[in-house]
């Protein structure tokens, strides 16, 4: 199905059926697979090739965490010295919460330079896991921006590639 340097169609095929978003289940790159009429086994070593090649990056989920239950989410905006921001993430790495992370540059008018997005059931429980981050840290400068309204949400168009 897929020769580990070479791009085949099979393999655009597969990109495009990954973008599209795989369904929730316990295995759904097994019905990814029969879709394509292979196994399993042999569409997650294509996946790990196309990976290892560089023609995947990254590969991603695009949560509506409403619709799963998680009526609350903020973005925290975290002050972590430039020397700690490897400690803070590998705190965060295990932490299913927090769907992402960034760092980014900071300003005198505003210092912080750490970014989290931490999704919950409730305002309560988001704030929790601040408070779990911020004691496993010991960094108690942050600054927290609740959600109040979405505005748009969407995967990459692949369309025109």
């Amino acid at each position: 199905m897929h020769a580990k340097s070479n791009y085949k169609a099979a393999d655009d095929r597969i990109i495009r059926c990954l973008h599209r978003g795989l369904a929730i289940e316990s295995r759904p790159f097994l019905t990814l697979a029969q879709e394509l009429g292979t196994t399993e086994d042999e569409l997650l070593e294509v996946i790990r090739s196309l990976i290892a090649n560089g023609f995947i990056r990254r590969y991603g989920a695009v949560v509506r965490h409403e619709k799963v239950g998680y009526s609350s989410n903020v973005l925290v905006a975290w002050n972590i010295p430039e020397e700690r921001i490897d400690e803070f993430e590998a705190v965060i790495q295990g932490l299913t919460e927090v769907s992402h992370g960034y760092e980014r540059v900071s300003y005198p008018e505003w210092r912080y330079n750490v970014y989290t997005m931490i999704h919950g059931h409730s305002k309560d429980e988001c704030l929790g896991v601040v408070e779990r981050i911020s004691s496993a840290i010991e960094i108690k400068e942050y600054t927290l921006l609740f959600t109040k309204r979405e505005f748009k949400k969407r995967k990459l168009d692949l369309e025109g590639l």
